[in-house]
């Protein structure tokens, strides 16, 4: 499994990390609208080393998430394992986090399908989940247009709620690929 440095989409890059993003990503994580539903709210500090730490120990992790254009740091977007959630700590989630000021424009969305895309065809992936809380509705918005559903709930004791598990099913068929109702490729 090849490392990539960057994946690119209409509008945004996602790329690895740089010592630069640290601060941007903090200041993320410290923004109250951003934090309401953390799921770990207790463990922002050091995101960014563990952003990298991931990266490092399993080839795959969360891409740092730019404009096209001004290169202006938005947030992440990627594909990591839970462990702040022991339940499913050994299944790859698909997370999203965004500066509020981003949000509303389609970049989650945008930027998970090609997180969502890459983790199946480069890690071989046969499914992701996403952990949402369950007042979150900007993030199940951004799910369900991935094709994700609920599965299941778990109890997360950190934050003393359950959390719903949103799943993908298995890989999508390339778009190109992908049949009707009819039976026929479109």
């Amino acid at each position: 499994m090849a490392a990539r440095d960057e994946l690119l989409t209409e509008r945004l890059r996602l790329r690895r990390w740089r010592p630069a993003d640290a601060a941007p990503i903090a200041a993320i994580n410290r923004d109250p609208e951003v934090a309401r539903f953390l799921n770990n709210p207790a463990a922002q500090e050091g995101f960014y080393e563990r952003a990298l730490d991931h990266w490092s120990t399993h080839g795959f992790g969360w891409w740092a998430v730019e404009r096209l254009g001004d290169a202006r740091f938005i947030g992440f977007v990627g594909v990591a394992y839970p462990t702040f959630l022991p339940e499913v700590a050994d299944t790859p989630e698909l997370g999203w986090r965004l500066a509020s000021a981003a949000w509303g424009r389609g970049y989650a969305t945008e930027a998970a399908i090609a997180a969502r895309d890459d983790a199946f065809a480069r890690l071989g992936l046969p499914s992701l989940i996403s952990i949402i809380h369950p007042e979150n509705a900007r993030s199940q918005r951004v799910a369900r247009k991935l094709g994700m559903s609920v599965g299941r709930r778990v109890h997360h004791a950190a934050r003393g709620l359950d959390v719903d598990i949103w799943e993908t099913g298995l890989r999508p068929a390339p778009r190109a690929a992908r049949a009707g109702r009819d039976g026929r490729r479109r």
